[in-house]
């Protein structure tokens, strides 16, 4: 049987955007790349990782304008949030949804919204991010 509707355009849409999911499912994607789960290794290798998690190139953002960061395939998040570390990654998407991994911290990260903002800010990112990094690391 053929998909209709949106299972339709799911199926057709552009391998590099169209990802569904929540924001558990993102912080468990992230947390499956960088750490160890269950008794299972980590996805990327450590030498895989370390190329993940370096800076590549800094510059403007062609869609939002702003200045950012990137590692391959990824965003450096460290220099996005400095309350992470340096070897911190991940990617926003473009409804405002945030998700990364802080390899050091040991923390995985996702935060899905409902509605895009029309200016590209979305505030409660930083407060979200830095609750959870607070929780997360307080002794």
């Amino acid at each position: 049987m053929e998909p209709t509707g949106l299972w339709r355009m799911r199926a057709l849409g552009q391998a590099s955007a169209g990802g569904v999911g929540n924001a558990r499912a993102l912080a468990g994607m992230y947390a499956a790349l960088a750490f160890d789960l269950d008794g299972r290794a980590a996805l990327l290798k450590p030498g895989t990782l370390d190329e993940f998690v370096m800076l590549h190139s800094t510059g403007r953002d062609l869609v939002t304008g702003e200045a950012g960061q990137y590692a391959l395939g990824f965003q450096a998040k460290g220099a996005r949030y400095p309350f992470l570390s340096a070897n911190a990654f991940g990617h926003n998407g473009s409804a405002g949804s945030e998700a990364f991994a802080d390899p050091v911290s040991g923390i995985a990260f996702g935060y899905t919204r409902r509605r895009f903002s029309f200016d590209w800010s979305y505030p409660e990112h930083d407060r979200l991010a830095a609750a959870v990094h607070h929780a997360a690391t307080a002794s």
